[in-house]
């Protein structure tokens, strides 16, 4: 062959390295391709799991109806620059004392902030009671079960990654003490043979 004739027992020896590596290189690249499609499953699971509990939350925080009394509601259509009767009453947004509104406008004014001091404390009656509902508290588990699943499939590819470059490491370090024995006998062999 090619590899005979230009390289002699060397060339053999090195081929055969290279076909050992790509075999011994298999198995570990393969753990990690299903390393990776478990970890991507379970990162899809624990992203589904916190779709579903924010949706179950949302649901659960509507029963009630709005947040807002049609009154509170006028008020921050008002300084919102919404129209009557177009804001929903849920989505309220306040930081530092001023209403965030969803057009980008901030609402901070005296009227505002005393609807946010009698509505906050019924919404956050409600967030309250939400959160504790059986059905919730099973979700937010659920959620913490799929995220616990995802991190420890993570940790399991990282830790194959590492064995298969080590695995590989030290096939190369075996293939090349071998090449070297190998071109060492070769070389011996060919000064014998110009000596005869």
């Amino acid at each position: 062959m090619i590899t005979r004739s230009l390289f002699g027992a060397a060339g053999i020896l090195a081929a055969g390295t290279a076909a050992g590596l790509a075999l011994a290189g298999a198995s570990p690249a393969a753990r990690a391709q299903e390393a990776d499609r478990g970890e991507a499953a379970a990162g899809a699971r624990a992203d589904s799991a916190r779709d579903r509990l924010g949706e179950t939350i949302q649901a659960a925080l509507r029963e009630g109806g709005p947040f807002f009394t049609p009154e509170e509601r006028a008020v921050i259509e008002r300084a919102c620059g919404y129209p009557p009767g177009s804001w929903d009453g849920y989505e309220a947004n306040m930081s530092g004392g001023v209403f965030h509104c969803s057009n980008g406008r901030r609402a901070d004014s005296r009227e505002v902030r005393a609807v946010m001091r009698t509505a906050g404390p019924r919404i956050g009656r409600r967030v309250s009671e939400t959160m504790a509902r059986p059905e919730i508290r099973q979700a937010i588990e659920t959620v913490a079960r799929e995220a616990r699943t995802a991190a420890l499939a993570a940790i399991d590819h990282a830790e194959i990654a590492r064995e298969a470059a080590r695995a590989a490491e030290e096939a190369t370090r075996e293939a090349l003490d071998e090449a070297r024995v190998e071109i060492e006998r070769a070389t011996e062999e060919t000064r014998r043979g110009r000596r005869h």
